[in-house]
């Protein structure tokens, strides 16, 4: 199946670092952690846009959760994650 990745990190991350570990065959829906330190969604869209990755930029975590359950067939795989302030946003 497909992998849709729901991604998003803190500001102080370095995403040349992290970048190149990220699977480009992959639909992202980036978004902003809820807390202070968080990127905002649509820097990351750019940065990655910039870098050959494909996706969209949401308000918020749930969103971006919500629209790739909605997008994400039988046999795919949604991966959270990026910052655990992120993952917790989903499973509490």
């Amino acid at each position: 199946g497909n992998l849709h990745l729901v991604w998003g990190v803190v500001n102080d991350k370095d995403l040349h670092e992290i970048w190149p570990l990220l699977p480009k065959e992959a639909t992202y829906y980036f978004c902003k952690p809820n807390i202070p330190r968080g990127l905002d969604a649509e820097v990351l869209q750019k940065f990655a846009a910039e870098n050959g990755f494909s996706g969209k930029a949401y308000d918020d975590v749930k969103a971006a959760y919500t629209a790739a359950l909605a997008q994400a067939q039988a046999h795919d795989t949604v991966f959270v994650g990026g910052s655990t302030f992120e993952v917790a946003e989903v499973v509490g």
